[in-house]
């Protein structure tokens, strides 16, 4: 059957039906409560809310404040354990610049540099200590006469202040070989003197040294003087000594022989040089004074 029908059943919501058997619109219900509530439109306006502040939604706030509404603390916030920021102290119209907080100071780092441990100093040779291997080292030149080995025995001694002695002793005993080693310790002391290890100053010393003790060694060595002299005259050659220093030996010998001896050996060496010569002319005022002294 179809709906509208004589005979049809009604159901809920279904329109209702006149006396002709039309259907006609049901109307709806009114609530219960004021007439005057109801628009003609059949809808229920609620009534002001007097007393209530207006909700606001949270949506159209601006963002960190949906937390604080009306004092209260939102519900989403509620339980962080995180209190309500409050906004205090606020003035207006000052200067950006002067609510800008000062940097701080850093704060200055101890340095953590490794310490540099100091290098020890090597023990210190006593005198005869330095003796005894001055002497081992000079023997074994004259044996194998190797000027590197030599040099390598003078660095190993370390111990500059000793070398007017080291000077000392290889003339002493070159000139007590038999025969006599003139050439080779002339030829190690200027190898030294090449190499900067012995200073000019230090074989100057060492003939002083040598040439106080002349009068005694040359009672037993008479051809020591004269040797002694083709030393200083090859040394003077090199560059290592002056006549100057001649002059200061020749003061320190009392025989006048032997400083006749010791003067006449440093003059034949120089004038058998090719480079002899020059230095004669140039050192003519301390030649005079050495011969003064005899």
């Amino acid at each position: 059957m179809m709906p509208g029908m004589p005979g049809t059943r009604k159901m809920p919501g279904m329109p209702g039906i006149d006396n002709d058997n039309w259907e006609v619109p049901r109307s709806r219900s009114i609530p219960r409560g004021d007439a005057s509530t109801i628009q003609p439109t059949g809808r229920v306006l609620q009534p002001p809310l007097i007393g209530k502040s207006p909700s606001l939604n949270s949506k159209l706030l601006p963002q960190g404040s949906g937390g604080i509404i009306s004092g209260r603390t939102s519900a989403l916030l509620q339980g962080s354990g995180a209190p309500p920021v409050r906004m205090h102290n606020l003035s207006f119209g000052m200067d950006p610049a002067s609510q800008v907080p000062a940097p701080a100071k850093p704060v200055p780092i101890a340095s953590t540099l490794p310490v540099a441990e100091k290098p020890v100093a090597p023990a210190r040779l006593s005198p005869d200590e330095l003796r005894r291997k001055t002497v081992s080292l000079l023997e074994e030149y004259f044996s194998v006469r190797i000027l590197d080995e030599a040099l390598q025995c003078m660095e190993e001694l370390k111990s500059p202040g000793y070398h007017p002695e080291v000077v000392k002793e290889a003339i002493s005993l070159a000139l007590e070989k038999n025969p006599p080693c003139v050439e080779p310790v002339a030829k190690l002391l200027e190898y030294l003197f090449a190499k900067k290890v012995l200073a000019a100053g230090d074989i100057g010393t060492g003939c002083l040294l040598y040439g106080s003790t002349l009068d005694d060694i040359g009672i037993d060595l008479p051809k020591a003087p004269n040797n002694f002299g083709e030393v200083i005259g090859k040394l003077i050659l090199a560059g290592g000594l002056d006549f100057n220093v001649v002059k200061e030996v020749l003061k320190k010998v009392e025989d006048d022989r032997f400083q006749k001896d010791i003067f006449a050996a440093v003059m034949t060496i120089l004038t058998s040089s090719p480079s002899g010569q020059g230095i004669l002319d140039s050192q003519a005022s301390d030649i005079e004074a050495c011969e003064s002294l005899f």
